[in-house]
């Protein structure tokens, strides 16, 4: 039990997410959907209104941002302690970050390639489609064809979601880079497990295989084979003859793999850095001045496994994600983006979120800098931008109400909307009008004015180009000259810049923290993700209790959330178990209660059956404690004879139940064992028991009369 306890968590440890969203609550909200709360007689069909049980359950979701920095160094300083329960609740901790080493090899052609099933995968599905398509990929292509949205999900569906590179789980001890779970799990069929950062393993099935995909990933079938193995599954005929089938360990062992790190791959290209890695010729030089990695080891699940942790094909140690975090600040990109913490450096937009806490002064500032680097036609664009959106403050309302007020036919209104929508979503306008048949006439007017104003701008727009033409300003040099000589002079005030800033300035889609988590500038003290493993289900308790003492610690938003799935799976299982449990420990405990009675009853008989001998020793000197000590003796001699034959049995019988138990249940190490220190503690109490049992016959026994003793029959 505690072997398969140990195997099953190793696969499901808690997981604690720098985002976490309580799936507990949830699933238990879906769990009463559909019950119906209220009470009527059951007389006729009533509505069970489970849209607004739905839709209740889901406003329940609450995602709650975990502090994993602030717990990582208090589960560091717990594991610290010398009589720390919980060093002994965890069998592992795995740390991961929001980053995935790319790795990249050469296939037998010698083309660069990224060792990536999930990639792949996406080539061979278009492939395979063009192949029973018979044309292009395309959307609008003949029957049998799919577009790359199709594509991207059918993959996803098919890998699950699967890497092939994964960190091994590394050991609680410093130094110790491989956790002794994986020893336990996989056998090592060639070389050493790895213990560098350059150093990989690579993972086999039980038979000794891998797939073809990952052996292309690999670099160890050519792109010919795969595509001779995607037309022969298209067209169902069989594989080419002649294709490799083996590959020795040594030749395993010399494939060579480069490590991209995240920030190599983005060089400066003009004013921003630019992901150069689709770039065949910029590929080549990166994939030359990649760090090399090395198969160092082979492994494979073990037969007596129940069940393995990983699920990649490639295996590497933490070192290889600390040495690439930590490499990163030497970086051209990371010091370019640290720099410059309000521009994106991949774009050269500012970021978005800064706005949020600028002040006028600070967004006056921002604006008048973001057009200094602005060419003539951009600043063209600002100025006529400028240009109507102050037209728009004194000319949008007005306009928008006389166009409303001229919407008076309120089926006109209907056919207007219906005939929008129906071109935004693709169907007709019969559905839509039926839809809208209750709405009032003011009620449709609401719904056309986003419409309204977006055609009111455009009309303001065209009166304001119209103006600039006429005053002379309708070239872009012209516009430029403009808006540099208005933000020289006193014309846009700060506030109105600071309105430009928010309404004109184009920012950038991503975040100065999504940025910094593209270019791999992260940080050792704040994973991302924390898994904690657990050697048993009691072990993943003193876990939980101790995320739960952590956060009686800690301020509200520091507190950490989790998700225990495997609590919510195993806890009505557990109460079946424990229920077998008390059941057996009743029968036990009927058998022990019932057996000292017999003893007891047995002795009284053999006391009872030879009460003249009790009167012989008696008459010959012996005293009562000797005839009572002569009873408790052979209740001790037969307490002792019993259970050693008692143990001597089991040994016996653990060989055939043994291979019965095998044969059914097909699990290799479920073994009914005896251990000798056990044996020897089910003897003790058997000698225990028959003692206590004896002890009022062996009593009675010695105060018989001799007389009287002597005398029976």
């Amino acid at each position: 039990i505690n072997h398969v306890q140990e195997s099953t968590l190793s696969s499901y440890p808690i997981s604690l997410q720098e985002t976490e969203v309580d799936m507990t609550a949830l699933m238990l909200s879906f769990m009463g959907v559909g019950k119906g709360n209220d009470e009527h007689p059951n007389d006729a069909v009533y509505k069970d209104a489970i849209i607004a049980e739905l839709v209740e359950a889901l406003s329940k979701i609450e995602a709650t941002e975990n502090d994993l920095a602030s717990f990582k160094t208090y589960i560091e300083a717990e594991l610290a302690k010398e009589d720390s329960t919980l060093k002994q609740a965890i069998t592992g901790i795995q740390y991961a970050y929001a980053m995935n080493p790319s790795i990249y090899t050469k296939n037998p052609e010698g083309e660069i390639i990224k060792s990536d099933v999930n990639d792949l995968m996406l080539k061979m599905l278009g492939d395979y489609m063009l192949a029973v398509g018979g044309g292009s990929s395309s959307s609008g292509g003949s029957q049998g064809t799919t577009d790359s949205s199709s594509v991207t999900g059918m993959s996803s569906m098919m890998m699950g979601g699967a890497q092939m590179w994964q960190e091994l789980l590394p050991g609680l001890d410093k130094g110790d880079h491989i956790n002794d779970l994986l020893e336990k799990q996989y056998e090592l069929v060639h070389g050493v497990w790895p213990n560098e950062k350059d150093e990989i393993v690579l993972v086999l099935n039980e038979r000794n295989e891998l797939d073809d995909l990952t052996l292309y990933a690999l670099g160890l079938l050519s792109e010919k084979d795969l595509d001779a193995i995607i037309e022969a599954a298209a067209n169902k005929v069989p594989l080419p003859e002649g294709m490799r089938q083996k590959w020795s360990y040594e030749e395993i062992c010399e494939l060579t793999f480069k490590a991209v790190f995240p920030y190599d791959r983005y060089a400066k290209i003009g004013d921003v850095y630019v992901d150069v890695s689709d770039n065949k010729s910029m590929m080549s030089v990166l994939y030359d001045n990649a760090l090399e990695l090395k198969v160092v080891g082979i492994i494979r699940p073990d037969p007596d496994a129940d069940n393995t942790m990983l699920t990649g094909t490639i295996g590497y140690t933490h070192l290889l994600t600390e040495h690439i975090i930590l490499s990163a600040a030497d970086s051209e990109v990371v010091k370019a983006q640290l720099a410059s913490p309000t521009v994106d450096v991949l774009t050269g937009l500012p970021f978005a979120s800064n706005t949020k806490n600028m002040t006028v002064a600070e967004k006056d500032a921002a604006f008048r800098a973001y057009v200094a680097e602005l060419n003539t036609e951009e600043k063209a664009k600002v100025f006529l931008a400028i240009s109507c959106l102050e037209a728009e403050k004194t000319q949008l309302a007005p306009m928008v109400d006389r166009m409303m007020a001229g919407m008076t036919d309120r089926d006109a209104v209907l056919d207007m909307i219906a005939s929008a929508l129906a071109e935004q979503m693709g169907g007709g306008t019969d559905a839509i009008k039926e839809y809208l048949a209750e709405k009032s006439l003011e009620e449709l007017k609401e719904l056309m004015r986003p419409a309204m104003e977006e055609q009111a701008k455009a009309m303001i727009a065209t009166g304001v180009e119209g103006k600039l033409t006429a005053s002379g300003l309708a070239t872009p040099e012209a516009r430029a000259a403009a808006l540099d000589a208005s933000l020289a002079g006193a014309a846009y005030t700060a506030e109105a810049c600071a309105l430009y800033y928010d309404e004109i300035t184009v920012f950038s889609e991503n975040s100065y923290r999504d940025v910094m988590r593209k270019i791999g500038n992260l940080s050792l003290s704040e994973p991302s993700t924390i898994h904690l493993y657990a050697s048993s289900f009691e072990n993943k308790d003193v876990i939980i209790d101790a995320i739960a003492a952590y956060n009686e610690t800690v301020a509200e938003e520091q507190k950490i959330a989790y998700t225990d799935y495997l609590g919510i799976m195993m806890s009505s299982i557990t109460t079946i178990i424990d229920a077998i449990s008390y059941v057996l420990i009743a029968f036990v405990s009927i058998s022990l209660v019932v057996s000292s009675i017999m003893i007891g009853v047995i002795t009284l008989i053999s006391v009872q059956e030879r009460t003249k001998e009790i009167g012989i020793l008696r008459a010959i000197g012996a005293s009562k404690r000797d005839v009572s000590g002569m009873f408790n003796a052979e209740t001790m001699i037969i307490g002792f004879s019993s259970g050693l034959l008692g143990v001597v049995v089991t040994y016996l019988l653990c060989i055939p139940i043994n291979l019965i138990l095998n044969a059914v249940t097909g699990i290799p190490n479920l073994d009914a064992i005896l251990p000798i220190g056990a044996a020897a503690i089910l003897i003790a109490i058997s000698v225990l028991l028959t003692l206590f049992s004896g002890l009022i016959p062996s009593r009675s026994a010695a105060k018989k009369d001799p007389v009287v003793a002597l005398r029976s029959e």
